[in-house]
């Protein structure tokens, strides 16, 4: 029993629990600002969507991107390269979560599991297969998949795709990049070493500066898109806007002066940008009104 409680906490590390946990808050976000209410059969279905297909797609990718990961110190002591976990064992396991995610997106709607599937394909096929050993810029089929759950959670609320729902997933999509690059930048030796393409290793700081402004700017803009939409949602607006402009400021600081210090500054304020709007916009749509 002690060895499937522990190879199962190894599957679940493979789902880098932090970023599955943002992953969620997105998801949960989108659905309660679609509406969502709290109906324990839905939400169950709906928590096993995004711990399948979210959770399962980040270890698949880590499944298939163990060698990287051996050459990388900050991801040798992962489960597959450090061997705590078999390549057998891992997918087995993450088979059983895609599946596990995609069934209970099925039973919700048919949206939802059609949101699960184009995470799969983009963040497997085009971002891991297709691009990320090719380009600097596979991170933009990678957070395709990022979005998804964003889009999912609104279609599990409404029954279907709407221009709010693809907002509210627009939003994660173009806050995606500046996460994933700002990891580039901070470990920029270590994927150099591992002959993966980023794009601070190949077009250097200042493009990966305006990929940050581009991307932050992108954010509060489509936040502002969906207040003009609705006509509600100025208060997280309004809070997101004032995070943003601060994580801004440091970007072009950061432009300037290259140092990693200012980029963990830079990402301070801008991390935050998506948790806040998903979970302040549907306590705001809703509760606020009531």
């Amino acid at each position: 029993m002690r060895g499937v409680l522990r190879k199962t906490r190894l599957l679940l590390e493979m789902t880098k629990p932090k970023q599955l946990a943002l992953l969620m808050i997105t998801m949960y976000g989108a659905y309660f600002a679609g509406g969502g209410g709290l109906d324990p059969v839905l939400l169950g279905l709906l928590t096993l969507t995004g711990i399948g297909s979210a959770g399962g797609v980040t270890a698949l990718n880590m499944y298939l991107e163990e060698d990287i990961d051996s050459i990388m110190p900050r991801t040798r002591d992962r489960p597959l390269p450090s061997g705590a976990l078999s390549k057998r064992e891992a997918l087995y396991g993450v088979s059983a979560l895609i599946v596990l995610g995609t069934l209970a997106g099925a039973a919700i709607n048919k949206y939802v599991a059609l949101a699960a599937l184009i995470g799969l394909y983009f963040d497997i096929i085009a971002y891991t297969e297709l691009a990320k050993r090719r380009t600097e810029w596979a991170l933009l089929f990678g957070s395709v998949a990022g979005s998804m759950p964003a889009l999912g959670g609104w279609a599990a609320a409404t029954g279907g795709y709407s221009v709010i729902g693809v907002l509210l997933a627009g939003i994660v999509y173009v806050w995606q990049p500046l996460h994933v690059a700002f990891i580039h930048y901070y470990y920029e030796d270590q994927y150099s070493e591992a002959g993966i393409p980023t794009i601070p290793l190949r077009l250097g700081h200042k493009a990966f500066a305006d990929l940050a402004l581009f991307s932050i700017s992108s954010t509060i803009i489509l936040i502002w898109g969906i207040v003009a939409y609705l006509g509600e949602g100025y208060l997280t607006a309004s809070i997101a806007t004032l995070l943003g402009v601060q994580a801004l400021r440091a970007v072009m600081r950061f432009k300037g002066s290259p140092r990693r210090e200012m980029a963990l500054a830079m990402i301070k304020f801008a991390s935050p940008l998506v948790g806040i709007i998903f979970i302040l916009l549907p306590i705001e749509m809703h509760l606020l009104t009531l």
